[in-house]
């Protein structure tokens, strides 16, 4: 199991996202799918930019590619890769609640994927079952990794735009003010996750707002 010191190396305290966070987050998603290839990808949220270069990218190392978001945001990707001319790729919309539903069904069928990455809603009540809901769909020696780890609903509420694209996805009354200063990702991985699943944090690939989990193999 994991050091409580190796944890705190990636959970500083204090922790600034430098100019070009995103593309150090694309190189490091980037680099597991190498590791992957002829495998499996699950992605969960999908967001309002279509990364066509990873599309591609995916469609190079024979990798099988499925994306859970809603519905509407699915059929954007999809049209817009099919313009592209990158086909063949699953989406999996949910209409209502959330992608929670459709990784059981994932898990129903039996699926098994290599590498999972959950960057969807951020909170407790979204992603602590999806992120349990991933485990039987992670392959032995698999790879899941988490976005916005420093992420808090507190941060979201003060900083929320008219224009955001979620912005209408965000109950904030659910949560008491000390609940929405919580790290909820970072709960979810530090203290459920690692200890509770025997997760080691695969140091290669993880940044302190970026964390890649490796799951050992028997």
């Amino acid at each position: 199991m994991i050091s409580e010191q190796q944890i705190q190396e990636y959970f500083p305290e204090h922790y600034n996202l430098e100019k070009g966070h995103r593309l150090e987050l694309e190189k490091m998603l980037q680099g597991l799918l190498h590791e992957a290839k002829n495998g499996a990808f699950l992605e969960i949220g999908l967001g309002p930019k279509v990364r066509v270069e990873r599309a591609k990218l995916l469609k190079k190392l024979n990798i099988q590619y499925t994306g859970l978001d809603f519905q509407t945001v699915c059929d954007e990707h999809q049209a817009t890769l099919t313009k592209e001319g990158v086909t063949d790729l699953e989406f999996i919309g949910n209409s209502v609640g959330t992608y929670l539903y459709n990784l059981i069904r994932l898990q129903r069928l039996g699926r098994k994927f290599d590498v999972i990455y959950l960057d969807g809603h951020h909170t407790m009540y979204t992603d602590f079952p999806a992120a349990f809901a991933c485990m039987p769909l992670l392959k032995e020696g698999g790879v899941i990794a988490f976005d916005d780890v420093r992420w808090t609903l507190a941060n979201k509420e003060k900083n929320l735009k008219n224009s955001e694209f979620y912005k209408e996805m965000y109950d904030f009354s659910l949560y008491e003010q000390s609940e929405k200063e919580e790290r909820h990702i970072e709960v979810i991985i530090k203290e459920y996750l690692i200890p509770m699943f025997d997760m080691s944090i695969y140091e290669k690939y993880s940044l302190p707002s970026w964390i890649a989990l490796q799951r050992k193999t028997k």
